[in-house]
C-alpha cells in the first residue's frame, strides 16, 4: 500500500454510534461490549461529535459524576474532525498531527457518515512502506496526549 492511497481504502465502514441525548453509561457499555475506544455522535443520522474512552475518563471519572446522570452531548468533543473517502491517507496523518487526534471520521459528499480512520490504520498501512513509514509514523507519534479537539 501506498501513501497515495485514498482513505476509502483503509478506513472501517462499521463505525459504531450513540444518539447524542444517550447517557455516558450507554455510552460505555457500547464501548465496553464492543471493544473500541470511540463512538461517533449522531443527531438525526447526521455525525455532530465524537465520543472517547479519553473523554470518559477526563470528563466523568475524574469529575466523579454518574454516567447515568450524564448526556453524551454533554461531553463529546466538537468540532468534529472529518475528511472524505477520495482523500489520500497522508491528508488523513496530517489532519491527525495538526488536531492530535487519533482518530478522524470519514463523511460523504453529502455528509453521510462513511467510516472512520484511525492512527492504527495508518501505522498498519504505512509501516508496510519504509521509505514512507518513518516520516508519518513520526507525525502520528507527534499526536500526544496533550489537550486536543477531542479530548
Amino acid at each position: 500500500m501506498s501513501p497515495e492511497e485514498l482513505v476509502r481504502d483503509v478506513m472501517e465502514e462499521n463505525v459504531q454510534t450513540i444518539d447524542l441525548n444517550a447517557n455516558v453509561k450507554k455510552g460505555a457499555a457500547v464501548m465496553a461490549k464492543k471493544g473500541i475506544g470511540s463512538l461517533v455522535v449522531v443527531q438525526e443520522g447526521r455525525a455532530v461529535g465524537i465520543v472517547t474512552e479519553r473523554d470518559l475518563v477526563s470528563k466523568i471519572i475524574a469529575d466523579g459524576l454518574d454516567p447515568a446522570k450524564v448526556l453524551v452531548r454533554d461531553i463529546m468533543s466538537t468540532p468534529l474532525i472529518t475528511i472524505q473517502p477520495d482523500a489520500k491517507i497522508a491528508e488523513a496523518a496530517r489532519l491527525m498531527n495538526e488536531y492530535k487526534i487519533r482518530r478522524v471520521v470519514v463523511t460523504a459528499a453529502d455528509g453521510s457518515l462513511a467510516g472512520i480512520v484511525t492512527a492504527s490504520d495508518l501505522a498498519r498501512v504505512l509501516a508496510e512502506r519504509k521509505d514512507y513509514s518513518d516520516m508519518t509514523l513520526n507525525a502520528i507519534a507527534r499526536a500526544s496526549p496533550e489537550k486536543g479537539p477531542y479530548q
